[in-house]
């Protein structure tokens, strides 16, 4: 179609310069006059017929360049050469360059993003494993066999346990679903880190005090920061729900606030167990649990969540720990709103 387009073109500046020629035959000027002009006239569609030629044929020069090295690029070859030439053909080869990079990393970041959905959903399989098929077990040797009044009990004591331990690991993987999907949204706002620190607290105040651990809060009542005081809440109510886990009976738990310049320090120190330096990183990956902490009974998912909680409000944790003697994690939450 372009090449008819083309022809047709060429044709209708063809007859218009014919046309004109035979416009000056007819005009009555001296013949050598009209010579001159008749030249100049076909000089003119000679001159601008082969500029079109000239720069059409550099166009497709161009054109199978640029489609030359752009299936160089696919093939994964180096194009460096005509990347350092001050060419319009070596901006273009760059441009497709570096969308072809962006294209390969966002390849990457699916391929990643479709592995980790694979082992979460593995990782979310083995975890409700065990309380489903301890229910059925226990439900099935209850429908099966006869057995004391006092061993139903126990039974039916055991499966509401197994059920209570499905319904929190339900409620904590539909919790890091939504962080992970980002549908989780914070909403902050000013208020005293008291009444946040005193909600985390409460959540574990009952089962300290099973175990006889001392909790100690120090938070100044005026201190205020911008924060969402739910989610926050959750964070550090499982950083010390962790603390109780791991700290023995009679021990200590102390959680302090400090304002700094421009964060807001929520302190929870234990004298528990302690984590290994080397583990650092790795107590806040999904289901990730230290060998030594595997005999107390836990998923995992709690320092997952409560980095995620602090990381949307712009904020980050920090844990020391030394083996043996406890371990201090701190919540650093900006004074200005992520």
């Amino acid at each position: 179609m372009k090449k008819i387009v083309g022809a047709v073109l060429i044709a209708i500046h063809f007859l218009a310069v014919c046309g004109g020629s035979f416009f000056l035959f007819l005009q009555p000027v001296p013949f050598e006059t009209k010579l001159v002009l008749w030249a100049v006239l076909w000089g003119l569609w000679a001159a601008g017929m082969g500029s079109f030629l000239y720069y059409r044929k550099q166009y497709v020069d161009h054109c199978r360049q640029v489609c030359f090295y752009a299936q160089e690029i696919m093939k994964g070859n180096s194009c460096a050469g005509v990347q350092n030439q001050e060419t319009l053909t070596s901006k273009m080869v760059m441009e497709i360059q570096k969308t072809g990079e962006i294209l390969e990393a966002r390849a990457s970041t699916a391929e990643k993003e479709i592995a980790e959905t694979q082992q979460m959903v593995s990782d979310i399989t083995h975890q409700l494993k065990t309380p489903i098929t301890n229910i059925k077990m226990y439900g099935d040797t209850l429908c099966e066999e006869t057995l004391s009044g006092e061993e139903e009990r126990q039974f039916i004591q055991i499966i509401g346990q197994q059920i209570k331990k499905l319904e929190f690991l339900i409620d904590s993987l539909a919790k890091m679903s939504r962080l992970e999907s980002k549908m989780m949204h914070m909403h902050p706002d000013n208020c005293k880190m008291i009444h946040t620190v005193t909600q985390a607290v409460n959540t574990v105040r009952s089962r300290a005090e099973e175990k006889g651990i001392e909790l100690q809060v120090n938070v100044r009542p005026t201190l205020e920061v911008c924060h969402d005081s739910k989610w926050t809440a959750e964070a550090l109510g499982n950083i010390l729900d962790n603390a109780v886990k791991y700290t023995d009976s009679g021990g200590k738990i102390s959680v302090n606030a400090q304002n700094l310049e421009m964060y807001v320090v929520i302190s929870v120190s234990d004298n528990g167990m302690g984590i290994d330096p080397r583990h650092y990183n790795q107590v806040f990956q999904r289901f990730y649990r230290e060998a030594k902490a595997a005999k107390t009974e836990g998923l995992g998912i709690g320092l997952y969540l409560a980095r995620q909680i602090i990381t949307l409000q712009g904020g980050y944790i920090k844990v020391r720990s030394n083996e043996g003697q406890g371990t201090k994690f701190q919540i650093f939450l900006p004074k200005k709103a992520a």
